[in-house]
């Protein structure tokens, strides 16, 4: 058996793939990851600690795309996930429905992408709003990416895309068609560990394809029914691209809900906020119907969008 470190670039049904120098080795995780061991105060000089409990995990996964991890190699390039190296970062959501639970979608990730459709589907700007929240929290530098610019856009897209670059985050509009915004989205993904995030249909597969052909990922188009998208991308994976630099594919989200943050600290997840000069009346203004609000006072003059603001009080209400 042979100890090795490596990168997971690959998780699909439990299955966790490791590159290991030159190699990728089929991993399973073993029964320690799965498991939270509790263990008492130890005595000044102890040299044991024995578990006092043990409980299952809060998260959905122990283990990510992106994580560093130390492994245990066996017969037929298989292997046993042994332990976790320490994180940079991690990106996470509240798992879907009525789980509890932390769900890990990628760790040691340099750049967070939202990537979204003008139309076919239309944005959800919730949603983008829910992502920049988790970058601002997690610390990732952003771009965004608004794909499909070879369909119409509707009236007020300009408008509203217009205000994230106001707030001073890089977008790159793209379209597979033209090749609109070619250079500059493989020079923010050049060198970079970066992870795709958006919902079903925007193009996520189809724009991985584009920056490196003969990739050949899976690609639908969006229900004519629902005009949502369709899932194909069944599995997270981080491809490698030929131009320098690995990307994180995961399956299309239809929700996104954030992970252990508490609503007092949402205002700082809005840059815009933290950017406006002078105080609130209050110290602990929630920045909804305190008076002397200089956030408020920002969305009546114009300097704040009324639709952050708005999707601020959502995300307040319902992170």
């Amino acid at each position: 058996m042979e100890h090795v470190e490596g990168i997971v670039i690959r998780e699909q049904r439990r299955h966790y793939y490791v590159a290991a120098g030159n190699r990728v080795v089929d991993c399973a995780v073993s029964s320690k990851l799965r498991k939270q061991l509790q263990y008492p105060e130890a005595a000044p000089g102890s040299r044991r600690k024995r578990v006092q409990a043990v409980r299952r995990t809060r998260v959905v996964d122990p283990v990510a795309i992106g994580d560093r991890v130390r492994i245990d190699t066996g017969e037929g390039n298989t292997g046993l996930i042994r332990e976790i190296l320490p994180r940079r970062n991690k990106i996470s959501r509240r798992a879907s429905g009525t789980s509890r639970k932390e769900q890990i979608l990628a760790a040691n990730i340099d750049r967070l992408m939202p990537v979204f459709s003008v139309a076919e589907p239309p944005p959800d700007w919730r949603m983008l709003d829910r992502m920049l929240a988790v970058a601002e929290w997690c610390e990732v530098p952003v771009a965004i990416c608004f794909n499909k610019l070879d369909l119409p856009c509707p009236a007020a897209f300009e408008t509203l895309a217009s205000i994230y670059e106001q707030i001073g985050y890089t977008v790159v509009f793209t379209s597979i068609i033209s090749d609109r915004g070619k250079e500059m989205f493989l020079s923010l993904l050049r060198d970079r560990i970066s992870l795709f995030m958006g919902p079903s249909g925007v193009g996520k597969s189809s724009l991985l394809n584009w920056l490196q052909p003969g990739l050949e990922l899976r690609t639908r188009e969006v229900s004519e029914t629902t005009g949502e998208g369709r899932h194909t991308t069944t599995h997270t994976e981080l491809v490698e691209l030929e131009a320098g630099g690995l990307v994180g594919d995961l399956p299309g989200m239809r929700e996104f809900h954030l992970w252990d943050v508490d609503s007092e600290e949402i205002p700082g997840l809005f840059p815009e906020f933290r950017n406006l000069p002078g105080h609130c009346r209050f110290r602990n203004c929630t920045h909804v119907g305190e008076p002397g609000c200089i956030v408020k006072d920002a969305v009546d003059s114009d300097e704040v969008s009324r639709e952050r603001y708005e999707s601020y009080l959502h995300l307040r209400k319902n992170p």
